[in-house]
């Protein structure tokens, strides 16, 4: 896996900073070498904090971990939800389509470019710690709703090549794993990726005249 360069100790920190650097390090650390390989000093050692303001800014591991995943699926810690995103709300609000599973593809092209390899690390970690298990456990049901969601907003506007809960089963199935191994493994562009997602997702779901 990937070297992480640890950050020497920051005393300038600004107030309200912490939580920031805090997750955005152990988003780093959690997808380079894994949940169970990273310790709480790792996180404030690679953050430039102190090991007292990890737990103050954040909390324990678990909470960590569960604030990295959290935003790492929205893209910030803004308490906005998935479903009001302006992206998000593009795609659903497209009539066309093959342009509207084309803005879904993109959208979880960006969303696994985030969280592929820390979705790998949770479910690494999963099968040895009860936290990490519990929190899988969870956002493997948040991305099943959402999917849903979207497997529903596509056979709306289209006649479906296969049932919507096939569909509904692809799309949870097909990013976390294929962009890893593609983009992550094999050196696919992330573009690349997104357009062969696409047209999969087209070719084989819709029924377009």
């Amino acid at each position: 896996m990937p070297a992480v360069n640890k950050r020497t100790y920051n005393t300038t920190i600004r107030r309200g900073e912490a939580p920031r650097l805090v997750c955005a390090a152990a988003h780093r650390l959690f997808s380079a070498q894994g949940y169970l390989a990273t310790s709480i000093d790792d996180i404030a050692a690679e953050a430039g904090v102190a090991r007292p303001t990890v737990f103050s800014a954040v909390g324990a591991k678990p909470a960590i971990l569960k604030a990295v995943v959290d935003q790492a699926m929205s893209g910030d810690d803004l308490p906005v939800p998935l479903a009001d995103r302006p992206w998000y709300v593009e795609a659903v609000e497209e009539p066309d389509p093959r342009r509207a599973v084309r803005l879904h593809a993109r959208n979880m092209r960006h969303i696994q470019e985030r969280v592929a390899a820390l979705l790998r690390a949770l479910e690494d970690a999963a099968a040895v710690d009860r936290d990490a298990a519990a929190l899988n456990d969870q956002v493997r049901r948040q991305r099943r709703a959402g999917l849903a969601g979207i497997a529903a907003d596509i056979a709306s506007k289209a006649e479906l090549r296969c049932d919507e809960q096939t569909l509904a089963d692809l799309l949870f199935v097909l990013p976390p794993d294929t962009y890893y191994r593609l983009v992550l493994q094999e050196g696919w562009s992330p573009a690349k990726y997104e357009a062969w997602l696409a047209d999969l997702l087209e070719r084989t779901c819709l029924v377009v005249s």
